[in-house]
């Protein structure tokens, strides 16, 4: 998506787009199930910001007389308020806690990895390829060899990271299909041992989740359509 785009999108769910640009911007969230999806992605709950907001406000130091002496009365009003909610909920991201947003309903870590896919764009991936692309760290992390992952049919293997959960190592693979759409793998040891496969739609993309040994791998497409199905049993099939 551009700036311009998620301005817009924005701005719509603000109610400050005007009205023929809104009407036609409505018209092709129904028609864009991936468009409809950012835009989940973006919509703010403004009530779980104004709650966190005043949690932090609450804790902080007095603010000194002079200072508040100085406050005029459109420091005060709502707009500002919720300007301060929203650095709260950034910060919060920013610092491994997801508030505030859409994802605070999820159950688990494959809903936040899903919402994490919605920021992939093909430039994301544009980049060559360095060295092994990161695979030979990401398997001395997670403790298994994933190289296999590198070569998998169909998909243009671009990079391998390592991000966390509950601090506990998540790896992400991330790939380019044959259409050029960001495809990823994410792989965490599992704790509640082996799960029958399960494909679902999170945040408008289709996953499936599947055990492979001590492994839980989550394998998510580039739109709702994809068949995360069968790429999860390719994927599991290599570990």
């Amino acid at each position: 998506m551009t700036q311009d785009r998620d301005a817009d999108l924005v701005a719509l769910l603000d109610g400050t787009l005007p009205s023929a640009d809104a009407q036609a911007l409505r018209e092709e969230l129904s028609a864009d199930p991936t468009l409809r999806a950012h835009m989940d992605a973006l919509d703010v709950d403004l009530s779980g910001l104004r709650a966190q907001a005043d949690g932090v406000l609450a804790s902080a130091p007095p603010m000194p007389a002079a200072m508040g002496s100085r406050t005029t009365a459109a420091a005060r009003r709502p707009v500002a308020t919720l300007a301060m909610a929203a650095s709260v909920a950034l910060a919060l991201v920013l610092g491994g806690v997801l508030v505030g947003t859409r994802l605070g309903k999820a159950e688990d870590w494959r809903d936040y990895a899903a919402a994490y896919h919605l920021l992939y764009q093909p430039e994301t991936l544009a980049a060559p390829v360095q060295g092994d692309g990161g695979v030979a760290y990401v398997s001395e992390a997670l403790g298994h060899d994933l190289s296999a992952l590198a070569e998998l049919e169909d998909l243009d293997f671009r990079r391998a990271q390592v991000l966390g959960w509950e601090g506990q190592p998540l790896v992400q693979f991330a790939y380019l299909d044959a259409s050029g759409r960001p495809v990823a793998v994410c792989i965490m040891v599992a704790g509640d041992g082996a799960q029958a496969a399960l494909t679902q739609q999170r945040h408008g993309l289709s996953t499936t989740s599947v055990s492979a040994g001590a492994l839980q791998l989550l394998v998510i497409g580039p739109d709702a359509d994809a068949d995360t199905q069968a790429l999860g049993a390719r994927v599991a099939a290599q570990l």
